[in-house]
């Protein structure tokens, strides 16, 4: 039993090939820090058991983690605890999980070790293992429908999996002929917005973070600019409301940020977007882009000079600009007929004055594409303290309670491109 820095805990994803985080779970465990059990790692510091609980920590700050140290003589050793920790307790293995190593390990090892390791009956283990090969093609076929929606290429999928690339490209060609690609299946139970205010009554996101918006933003927009299929790119998406929204209405997306949150780090990804786009980003159908609201977010996420909440206003105003800049020039070289660009942002009062951040943006945006649609949206919760109200009231000033949501649309028109 010791204590080692979360920074120095080593997650091994070969050891959980189909592991996937609870964000949810991650919240609650850094809300509840000190009852939490300890980690166990091995002597080299790699994780065996709670990688929720590292990233709880992580989350809420907190440098070190407890933990139990378990010595492994041997790689082989040391997967199979992980996966005993992992098959009976805490987040644990999926009966799919269980399933593929049965499969991986038949003809390898003693099925009673087997048995043991996956707490599983014997009856159970013979009858998984007489359709592994049935298994482990849905699998294969979950991983590249997965990595397709998340806008990874042809070429890295197939390397991902070991299979042709002309085999991967028929699989996805087969994801679009699914049923549940029909938009009238994706949206069945869903009641668009149907005038230009967008008042949300609170939250609804799962993880909370500094700056987070409802998903039902993200889900709108979805609805009334996009096809299933379609590609969305979220520059700004660190905390994964996006990206959710994305998977749920059957939209790829390419989800990326300069400092993602502990919690969904291994979901998008890291990225400074004002270095330009990223070279391996396909052509988006709908570009999306929550920065951060200038000063207002200042150290907030970060301390990084390119984060644009510490940036001078200039810098911030030019770094947008040149994300439409950019994304227009992706359509035009592509010869798309249509692409959207969305921003959302509130004002900003600085020495008592205000700074018309929407304002701002649509001038230098509008320069590349023009704008076709403004929303209005409240803040679902009061944005200023009583002081500040009360301050306001004796200088008759007017408190802002809203963000302004614009929506940009490029046409090819006539087969040239739009200026």
């Amino acid at each position: 039993m010791k204590t080692i820095k979360t920074a120095d805990v080593i997650f091994r994803e070969d050891l959980y090939p189909r592991f996937k985080p609870n964000p949810a779970l991650i919240q609650r465990y850094a809300e509840n820090i000190d009852k939490l059990p300890p980690i166990e790692v091995n002597q080299d510091n790699i994780l065996i058991d709670g990688y929720h609980r590292t990233k709880g920590h992580e989350t809420a700050g907190v440098l070190e983690v407890p933990c139990i140290v378990t010595k492994t003589a041997s790689e082989m050793e040391l997967l199979m605890l992980a996966v005993k920790r992992n098959a009976a307790h805490g987040q644990q293995l999926t009966q799919e999980e269980k399933q593929s190593y049965a499969g991986k390990w038949f003809g390898q090892l003693p099925v009673d070790q087997i048995c043991d390791t996956l707490s599983i009956s014997r009856d159970t283990y013979e009858r998984w293992t007489k359709t592994q090969r049935e298994t482990a093609e849905k699998a294969i076929k979950k991983q590249i429908e997965e990595m397709w929606f998340r806008c990874y290429s042809t070429e890295e999928i197939a390397d991902a999996v070991g299979m042709e690339r002309r085999t991967v490209a028929d699989r996805i060609e087969e994801i679009g002929k699914n049923p549940q690609m029909r938009e009238s299946a994706i949206f069945r139970d869903f009641e668009p917005e149907l005038y230009s205010v967008w008042n949300f009554a609170k939250a609804t996101n799962e993880v909370k973070h500094f700056g987070n918006i409802p998903p039902e933003i993200s889900d709108n927009l979805l609805y009334y600019y996009t096809q299933p299929g379609d590609v969305v790119f979220d520059p700004f998406g660190g905390g994964g409301s996006t990206l959710d929204m994305c998977e749920k209405r059957k939209r790829r997306c390419y989800i990326s940020d300069l400092n993602p949150i502990p919690a969904r780090e291994r979901d998008i990804r890291k990225y400074d977007i004002t270095t330009g786009l990223p070279k391996n980003l396909p052509v988006p159908d709908f570009v999306f882009l929550d920065p951060p609201y200038w000063q207002q977010a200042k150290h907030k996420y970060s301390k990084d000079e390119t984060d644009l909440a510490n940036m001078p206003l200039d810098k911030f105003i030019d770094a947008i600009g040149n994300v439409a800049r950019d994304v227009k020039k992706k359509w035009r070289d592509a010869k798309r007929e249509v692409g959207y660009l969305s921003l959302i942002i509130g004002p900003w009062k600085e020495n008592g004055a205000k700074v018309d951040l929407a304002l701002l943006c649509y001038e230098r945006i509008s320069k590349y594409i023009p704008i076709i649609e403004r929303i209005i949206v409240p803040y679902s919760t009061q944005v200023h303290g009583g002081n500040y109200v009360n301050n306001a009231k004796e200088a008759k000033q007017i408190l802002y309670l809203h963000r302004d949501l614009m929506v940009f649309q490029w046409r090819n028109q006539n087969g040239s491109t739009t200026d």
